[in-house]
């Protein structure tokens, strides 16, 4: 049955004279079968054929990989959010090697490569303070921030460490590396922390979870923030990152664990509404058509394979990303959302070095959904 959309409130984001710079850059793409994405309609199961990994003719679409260099502005300091697909896929875990890389063609561009040859002397890769992941599935996660980044603090969502650590090899099965995470501090590792009496209160499975997995040992030289965590626009929970309302780190679970998004803020007016905004939106879906009707999310019972690791909750995630979209002063770019690259330069299937997007509502650059 197909979820009906949620009647949300609707949480003003609060006022505040700080912004950032957000710049875009593609670190390639990579091909998505359509089948793992979206449903030919929101009650119609699918082929079972067609969610065959081995199956020759499989329609695929070109996504993008978008990564962005984040720059706040009060004080110049800068941080990374994401870093695409490793360039060496064949030091990708076995698991990633044999089980996803055949099903998704992937071409990939180094994060670091691109910085180095377009970006200003402020915009090396060791002038980076922070990465800041959205989850840390494959094609968001680069080589863990070794190449060029060495010197930035890792930081991730609620729960992420449940499911990215120990990784391969102290785990065969892992889908993630063991020196992603490193459990000897060499790397400070901030995962954000949402306590179990709120998780609990709405009624969260991943209550309890992190304070399983501290117990087994999983939470070594990882810095549990203790967020003061908000209501923000249709989400339940987000923090102000910097301290100041230049942006947000907002908790969007459902795709994966740690899954979060951020909310940039761009310019600065009166209010949420004389303001602009741009909300990186991660994996929270991986076509426009999914965001305008989250219903037609492929997902059991309709097909076999599931992009999410909590479908209905990934459903959910998809409305309440939908309202802010549906704000004329919040630009939401998805990672793979290729009406991004087409707004900015149309025509073209690779975007070439950084792209500031900071006056994307001077530019006209949103599409309407």
């Amino acid at each position: 049955m197909a979820e009906k959309s949620p009647n949300l409130t609707w949480h003003p984001i609060p006022h505040s004279p700080a912004t950032c710079n957000v710049h875009l850059i593609q670190a390639g793409g990579l091909y998505i079968p359509y089948d793992l994405v979206i449903l030919p309609d929101s009650t119609e199961p699918q082929d079972p054929s067609e969610s065959e990994s081995s199956k020759e003719d499989r329609k695929t679409y070109y996504a993008p990989n978008y990564v962005f260099l984040i720059e706040h502005t009060a004080t110049g300091t800068k941080y990374m959010f994401d870093l695409g697909i490793r360039v060496d896929l064949e030091n990708l875990p076995p698991l990633i090697q044999e089980t996803v890389l055949p099903i998704f063609k992937c071409e990939p561009k180094s994060p670091e490569a691109i910085l180095r040859e377009h970006g200003s002397p402020d915009q090396q890769p060791e002038n980076i303070k922070a990465i800041i992941f959205s989850h840390m599935h494959f094609d968001h996660m680069g080589d863990g921030g070794k190449g060029g980044f060495e010197g930035a603090e890792l930081w991730v969502g609620p729960t992420c460490c449940t499911y990215a650590r120990q990784g391969y090899p102290a785990d065969e099965k892992a889908p993630t590396l063991s020196e992603t995470l490193p459990v000897d501090g060499s790397r400070k590792i901030v995962e954000s922390y949402i306590p179990d009496d709120l998780l609990q209160d709405a009624g969260d499975k991943r209550a309890g979870k992190v304070m399983e997995d501290l117990s087994k040992g999983k939470y070594a030289a990882v810095d549990l923030k203790m967020a003061d965590w908000i209501r923000l626009g249709a989400f339940e929970r987000a923090y102000d990152v910097f301290g100041d309302g230049s942006a947000y780190l907002i908790d969007a679970s459902g795709h994966s664990p740690g899954h979060q998004m951020m909310l940039v803020r761009t310019t600065s007016g009166s209010d949420d509404k004389e303001s602009s905004f741009v909300l990186l939106g991660g994996d929270c879906f991986h076509h426009v058509d999914i965001l305008k009707d989250p219903s037609r999310t492929a997902r059991p019972p309709y097909v076999k394979l599931c992009m999410h690791s909590d479908p209905e909750q990934a459903v959910d995630t998809m409305f309440r990303t939908r309202e802010f979209a549906r704000k004329d002063y919040v630009w939401v770019v998805g990672a793979h959302d290729a009406t991004v690259g087409e707004s900015i330069k149309p025509g073209v299937k690779e975007i070439e070095g950084l792209v500031e997007i900071t006056a994307w509502l001077d530019k006209g650059w949103k599409k309407a959904i």
